[in-house]
């Protein structure tokens, strides 16, 4: 008879609002499933012969918690399976971002984007002949439209600068007799000289960042050539939400601003914002990066995950902290009743995700832009020209390249994290996935019960 173990992907979750009860979740079947705490023990001591009937040893066995195969077996098949998502995704929904203009009317002190080209004087900007050459590029990059993403991005510097309007109208006409709408990343300012376009017929969403309540933002969102910047960017914000388009405010957080999340929602909630079913607003956590000059870090107080996770449970505001998805894949999983979708990448980056600039360089990523470094080619009007060290760089990482990862009953879940941020041999998640994961799960399971 073959010898039974428990999985070492097996993830019990306990449930807070459920006394003796755990939500166990498998790290390579995607499995879900509600259980007592005595099952749980039952699962966990099984190799010692624990007393399970047939048929729930059978079911048991089925949803992968337990198994016959052996840890190495197990550290394999996971291998296996990361290595075909990441071929299913180096060839799906391929992603596309311009980089409008390096050009930024903000001077955020956490801001990843090298300095020189956030000065007012510089305009590092699209032309026509660039748009031109930059959709001819996507083209040859992906030939089959059915593979690309219907949605480009708009990028910055700050897209959205009043002086773009002519070379933001040439995009989204250029783009739109291709079939493509848009969404984009911006500090909001300057939106109401965009008011006649910004329809849900072009823009599904935007992305605007505001840094708490109006004094701590306008310490950090400085405009270099105002003072404040918060109660333009408000006005900005229900323009945009009357006209029918989504946005997404995103409270970029550390530990002088995380109380400010809580009164920010109190106030977009006073305003009608919250209410509204186009509006969301989240807190991200500052990660330390390398654009940040000495000076700079003194204004900043940065978090670990761990703390980020905590503090936000402390002022009541956990269910805005980002979660990188992960409740939102448990929660579908257990309203559609299928297995949790997995993925062996972070994100595009790695895989699928092309950010195009100004001056012809294709990058994998958004803090990686106009760093040499991480060039994985350039595009011109003879199509695209590769840097092949490069993109294997980026396109060939996933969890199988790190030993820790693969053998992680996390690593589907979390894909490794961001390949940016991986700093001296380690990935800024493993210290305090585990406390992140079960704060997303039971975020979850609370909004599946409602």
């Amino acid at each position: 008879m073959e010898t039974l173990r428990t999985s070492s992907y097996l993830i019990p979750v306990k449930l807070e609002s459920e006394p003796g009860k755990y939500m166990l979740i498998h790290g390579y079947t995607g499995a879900i499933d509600i259980v007592t705490e005595g099952l749980l023990e039952k699962i966990q001591t099984v190799a010692s012969g624990a007393d399970l009937s047939e048929d729930t040893l059978q079911t048991l066995m089925k949803r992968g918690y337990i198994t016959t195969k052996s840890q190495e077996e197990e550290y394999a098949y996971v291998a296996r399976m990361a290595t075909a998502l990441h071929k299913k995704s180096d060839i799906l929904n391929t992603s596309f971002t311009l980089v409008v203009t390096y050009n930024c009317n903000f001077r955020c002190p956490y801001c990843y984007e090298s300095r020189e080209n956030k000065d007012g004087i510089h305009r590092i900007v699209l032309n026509q002949s660039m748009v031109d050459k930059a959709f001819h590029a996507m083209e040859f990059i992906r030939p089959h439209k059915e593979l690309r993403k219907e949605v480009i991005t708009l990028y910055g510097g700050e897209p959205f600068l009043k002086e773009n309007r002519a070379i933001i109208n040439y995009i989204v006409s250029e783009g739109r007799k291709r079939g493509y709408y848009f969404d984009a990343a911006t500090n909001g300012y300057d939106l109401d000289a965009f008011a006649d376009i910004l329809s849900p017929d072009i823009f599904t969403r935007l992305q605007i960042t505001m840094d708490g309540m109006k004094d701590m933002h306008n310490l950090r969102r400085i405009h270099y050539q105002c003072d404040t910047t918060f109660d333009k960017i408000v006005s900005n914000i229900r323009m945009v939400l009357e006209k029918g388009v989504s946005v997404s405010v995103r409270v970029n957080t550390d530990a002088r601003n995380i109380k400010d999340v809580a009164l920010l929602q109190e106030y977009f909630t006073q305003k009608g914002f919250m209410n509204n079913p186009n509006f969301k607003l989240y807190s991200a956590l500052i990660s330390d990066n390398d654009s940040i000059q000495t000076s700079e870090h003194q204004t900043l107080h940065l978090l670990s995950l761990q703390d980020f996770m905590e503090k936000h449970k402390e002022y009541g505001t956990l269910s805005l902290a980002q979660d990188y998805g992960i409740s939102k894949k448990i929660y579908t999983a257990l309203k559609e009743g299928k297995p949790v979708v997995f993925q062996s990448v972070f994100c595009g980056a790695q895989s699928n995700g092309y950010i195009l600039d100004p001056l012809g360089n294709i990058y994998p990523c958004w803090e990686r832009i106009g760093n040499p470094k991480a060039l994985l080619g350039v595009y011109d009007e003879y199509g695209v020209r590769w840097n092949q060290v490069v993109c294997d760089e980026w396109h060939g990482n996933d969890i199988t390249q790190h030993q820790s990862c693969r053998k992680c009953r996390y690593g589907l879940f979390c894909s490794g994290g961001c390949t940016a941020h991986y700093k001296n041999g380690k990935f800024v998640f493993c210290g305090s996935y585990k406390r992140l994961f079960e704060s997303a799960v039971n975020r979850a399971y609370a909004r599946w019960k409602a």
